[in-house]
């Protein structure tokens, strides 16, 4: 890797960390304010058990999931057509007029991306549609049987209305991924803070008066900051949406082929979750509610290093694979690897030392007592052990996906599920940090396991030259 390459990474790094962290901030700022209004109540427990049911729908189908796969099949059109001065013709503008064998591979590349953009809108719609019809058996059967009937209802009603976001997320991830495939990130930073205010605005200005729905009718209005925010740096790339699905097109084909592993990969990680607020309905009121400002506290620093570390090299690793440089690959994650790693287990220890403090002087106010901060700092010490290993998951998933290989992924991200699950149901009578330490135990052996896979890889190919 030159000396140019190794600043552009560590250029762009720095853009993913500064959103990221900025995103954090006003996403802790967003914790506080809802810890004021809400404390660890059964509402909240509501709220949040209903967001990841609607971040379970956009995670398969529309965000990791898609991301994952999206770049590496449409940085094939960027490395063979490099120029980004290449504009559209007007002719190609037109639904009816048909892309041709000699159309520029640019051009054919926006017409992949507008047929994805449409398909995954479509898909996303629907099933967000029936999910509003079915959400109170959703709830009941699924999500969280051990709520109260009020509770199971309120839980219904705020899922109702977050899917609205999940739709509108479906179209906003695939802008996000397009402007991380040419290795555009200020804007894609930024979306997540965007996002965080419209939380923000929702406890601030409409919790008062419509109680925790408020809160989902921030999520709404977030959502649709995130998006509008990056379509900026759409125009900046000559962006243009062309009417039509993805059926017909070679391209699409080859993604849904890497597609099928990566849903069921993220489909996995978030049935983990679902599982845990399962189990964590049926130990007391404040136990989901805990988990979720504990998990808010420690994906800070991972988000800082492994998310952005990872999210900066991937275009490149998708790029060097595209080009077959096995040696510029290895090199490039060997970089991204010592450096998540360098990172991470400090943040880790430091994590679990000052973990009441922290969570003390951030939420101990209002409704949240010492209660609270006794329970959600205990889990935070045992949720602070998965920040090494989800940055290490990070970096590691992406060399595979950016080879074009969703396989191995999934069938290590399956062993893992297992693992988890059994700790929780094993674990799960140590309340909230029993469900916690399970969580960081499995994705330490998942993380680890595509890392040995991956060495292996680079050996296996280095014998063979």
């Amino acid at each position: 890797m030159t000396i140019l390459s190794d600043r552009r990474l560590l250029f762009a790094s720095a853009i993913v960390a500064a959103g990221f962290f900025s995103s954090k901030i006003f996403g802790l700022l967003r914790e506080i304010l809802i810890a004021r209004a809400f404390g660890t109540r059964g509402e909240l427990d509501a709220f949040f058990a209903a967001t990841q049911f609607s971040d379970l729908l956009f995670a398969v189908i529309a965000g990791g999931a898609l991301a994952s796969v999206f770049i590496p099949v449409f940085s094939g059109y960027l490395v063979r057509d490099p120029s980004d001065s290449l504009r559209m013709p007007s002719t190609a503008l037109s639904p009816s007029t048909p892309l041709s064998p000699s159309t520029p591979l640019r051009v054919r590349g926006w017409e992949f991306a507008s047929a994805i953009v449409t398909d995954v809108f479509l898909v996303v719609a629907f099933f967000s549609a029936l999910a509003m019809s079915f959400a109170p058996q959703i709830v009941e059967n699924f999500l969280a049987p051990g709520f109260a009937p009020a509770q199971r209802a309120l839980t219904a009603d705020i899922l109702r209305l977050v899917l609205i976001a999940t739709m509108i997320f479906s179209v906003s991830g695939i802008f996000t991924a397009i402007l991380h495939a040419h290795n555009h990130f200020i804007l894609p930073a930024l979306a997540p803070t965007l996002y965080n205010l419209g939380i923000i605005a929702g406890a601030v200005l409409f919790a008062p008066h419509f109680g925790i729905l408020g809160l989902a009718y921030g999520v709404v209005a977030g959502s649709a900051a995130h998006l509008l925010i990056q379509i900026p740096g759409l125009m900046r790339h000559h962006a243009r949406f062309i009417p039509t699905l993805g059926l017909r097109l070679t391209a699409t084909r080859d993604l849904l082929g890497l597609l099928g592993p990566r849903i069921v990969t993220m489909l996995v990680v978030r049935v983990t979750w679902i599982a845990m607020t399962n189990l964590a309905s049926r130990l007391g009121e404040g136990s989901v509610s805990a988990l979720s400002y504990a998990y808010s506290l420690w994906q800070f620093p991972e988000s800082l290093i492994g998310t952005a570390i990872a999210l900066a090299v991937f275009p490149r690793l998708s790029a060097r694979a595209a080009e077959n440089d096995r040696a510029g690959l290895r090199a490039l994650y060997r970089i991204a690897l010592v450096s998540i790693l360098g990172l991470a287990i400090p943040a880790t220890l430091a994590t679990i030392i000052f973990a009441r403090p922290l969570v003390s002087l951030l939420f101990e106010r209002g409704a949240f007592g010492g209660g609270s901060t006794d329970l959600v700092a205990t889990v935070l010490q045992f949720y602070a052990l998965a920040i090494a290993g989800e940055s290490l998951l990070e970096l590691t998933a992406r060399i595979f996906y950016a080879q074009r290989d969703a396989r191995t992924p999934m069938f290590v991200a399956i062993g893992a599920m297992i693992i988890r699950v059994a700790l929780m149901v094993g674990w799960r009578a140590w309340g909230a940090p029993g469900l916690a330490l399970a969580y960081a135990v499995g994705v330490m052996i998942e993380g680890g396991a595509l890392a040995l896979a991956q060495s292996r890889a680079f050996e296996t190919h280095g014998k063979a030259r």
